[in-house]
C-alpha cells in the first residue's frame, strides 16, 4: 500500500497514540510545528517529497516485519518514528547540538518523553557499528530498517507499507 502525505501524517499520529508515555502530546506538537511532516527529500537520502515522514514509516514497516526478538511494539514505534527527528527544522534551524541522532534524543527529552536506555542508544547511535547491536537488539533492528529503507529509496523504489 502506498500513502499520500496526508494519510502518512494521520498514520504517524495514530501510531503515536499507541505509545503510552508522558510527553507524547508535546512530541506531536513538535512534529506539527517543525518540518517533520513536510521535509522534502531528507537531505538527499530519500528521493520523494515528504521524505523524512515516508522514510520513518518505512523504517517502522521494516522493523515490524523483522521483529524476531519480539521487542515491544511501543518501543519500535517510538524508535522508528523518532530516529531522524533531529533532521526536522524549527523555523529553519536545527534543534539541539551534535549529529541528528543526538538531536533526536534531545528533542524527545525536551518534550518529556521517557526513553529506556535501549531506546535512547538505538536513536542516538543508529548509524553506529552494527556489532554493538548484539547487546541492543532494538538498535540492530533500527539499523536494519534504516539501511533497508534508505538503500531501497536511493534506487528510486517507491515507498510501500505492508505491516503498518
Amino acid at each position: 500500500m502506498t500513502l499520500t502525505p496526508d494519510q502518512a501524517k494521520e498514520k504517524v499520529l495514530s501510531l503515536l497514540s499507541e505509545v503510552n508515555r508522558p510527553g507524547i502530546d508535546k512530541l506531536i506538537e513538535f512534529m506539527n510545528t517543525s518540518s517533520y511532516f513536510t521535509s522534502a527529500r531528507c537531505y538527499g537520502h530519500h528521493r520523494c517529497d515528504h521524505g523524512l515522514l515516508m522514510h520513518s514509516l518505512e523504517v517502522l514497516d521494516v522493523m515490524l516485519k523483522c521483529n524476531l526478538f519480539n521487542l515491544s511494539r511501543e518501543s519500535i514505534i517510538l524508535v522508528a518514528l523518532c530516529h531522524d527527528l533531529g533532521k526536522a527544522r524549527m523555523h529553519g534551524h536545527k534543534v539541539g547540538t551534535g549529529d541528528h541522532g543526538a538531536r533526536s534524543a534531545y528533542i524527545l527529552e525536551m518534550c518529556g518523553v521517557e526513553l529506556t536506555e535501549a531506546e535512547r542508544a538505538a536513536i542516538k547511535y543508529h548509524h553506529g557499528r552494527y556489532i554493538e547491536s548484539v547487546t541492543n537488539p532494538l538498535k540492530g533492528l533500527l539499523n536494519t530498517g534504516d539501511c533497508r529503507s534508505t538503500g531501497l529509496n536511493k534506487r528510486g523504489v517507491k515507498y510501500s507499507f505492508t505491516a503498518i
